[in-house]
């Protein structure tokens, strides 16, 4: 398996002029997920670190909805 990172950039990913403080998140994923991952962000013209926020903003919302079922 590879190691993937973003480092993210104060303002990256965020509206012009908004800058945010940030933190480095690291994992390993399987070769060819991350494979599709990165040509899928360049398809759609999309930095990783853009697509790896919004991915982990969809989790928190599905884990939240859970706990809420219960």
């Amino acid at each position: 398996m590879l190691i993937y990172y973003a480092k993210i950039k104060p303002g990256q990913g965020l509206g012009a002029g908004m800058t945010e403080e940030t933190r480095e998140v690291r994992g390993r994923i399987p070769k060819e997920l991350k494979i599709a991952f990165e040509i899928a962000c360049a398809r759609l013209e999309l930095t990783q670190t853009a697509a790896l926020e919004d991915a982990i903003k969809d989790w928190l919302k599905k884990q939240e909805s859970a706990s809420a079922e219960k």
